[in-house]
């Protein structure tokens, strides 16, 4: 009986990933017709990223003109920490961007209505409906750029555990930071118009993108836990550079911290849905 029941969850579970992992590919088709049509914004898009990428890189050059590391991490590492950092951006450009930052609109318009009555999780469909395909092409080039820059790094030789704990740290990383944006813009379905949320994800968002080695004492503590921003890159950027002899601690704090921010996501979720008022109604 136990086997028959681990047998049918199974044969469940792989049929809902396979139904959502197609429906995403028809968003994904929907949103490369769209882009197609629109090539004069998917190019401005293109060189705002640009800009970004840029002043970031300038505000770390400026920096180096004065001293030779940052805390624990060299020059180089600080370059590579800054790759990281906006394939992280362009990951989330790629997959929530378009549609976490229409939230709040969502909900003060009504529209959220049309997404609660599809027979399909309603989170999966905000979270997934529209593809940012500037994101992608900002993560083909800046992947690239990392491979070049491992390959070239002078201080360390950067061996395949190395890679295979960057990857999955990496992967934790963009949960983490999708995990808590989703939430601060769930905040709308309390205030009803919460139209400061994309400040507010993104002046909290500041703080993964500067190296924890400038934090210390309370702070840092914070950032490796309730607010966890510290995760996000930097983590990442010493199992690249540092290997297992970053800690295996601090891999499963990021792992028990990636997981708790997704059962709070979901929570927050549930919750914001049972108290959400149609402005329809």
């Amino acid at each position: 009986m136990e086997n028959l029941y681990t047998f049918l969850v199974s044969n469940n579970t792989r049929h809902s990933v396979r139904r959502y992992f197609k429906l995403w590919v028809r968003f994904l088709l929907n949103s490369l017709t769209r882009e197609l049509e629109f090539k004069a914004n998917f190019i401005s898009q293109l060189i705002v990223d640009l800009i970004y990428y840029l002043s970031l890189y300038l505000f770390y050059y400026v920096i180096f003109q004065f001293t030779d590391t940052i805390g624990e991490f060299n020059k180089e590492t600080v370059i590579i920490f800054m790759i990281v950092t906006y394939m992280i951006d362009a990951v989330f450009e790629f997959f929530f961007s378009a549609n976490i930052g229409e939230f709040n609109t969502m909900v003060v318009k009504g529209n959220l209505d049309f997404v609660l009555t599809k027979p399909v999780n309603s989170q999966f469909l905000v979270s997934f409906r529209y593809v940012g395909f500037n994101g992608l092409v900002s993560l083909t080039i800046l992947s690239s750029l990392l491979l070049y820059l491992v390959y070239d790094y002078p201080h360390s030789e950067i061996g395949y555990i190395n890679l295979i704990l960057f990857t999955i740290s990496f992967i934790m990383g963009n949960i983490i930071w999708y995990c808590t944006d989703f939430m601060v813009h769930c905040l709308s379905f309390w205030f009803k118009n919460f139209s400061v949320s994309g400040w507010l994800s993104n002046n909290i968002r500041q703080f993964s993108r500067r190296p924890d080695t400038i934090y210390s004492g309370f702070l840092r503590k914070v950032l490796f836990s309730f607010a966890p921003m510290a995760l996000i890159a930097s983590v990442p950027v010493r199992f690249l550079i540092y290997g297992l002899s970053a800690g295996v601690s601090l891999f499963f704090l990021q792992t028990l911290i990636c997981l708790l921010c997704l059962m709070s996501t979901r929570y927050v979720w549930r919750r914001g849905v049972y108290n959400y008022e149609s402005a329809s109604s």
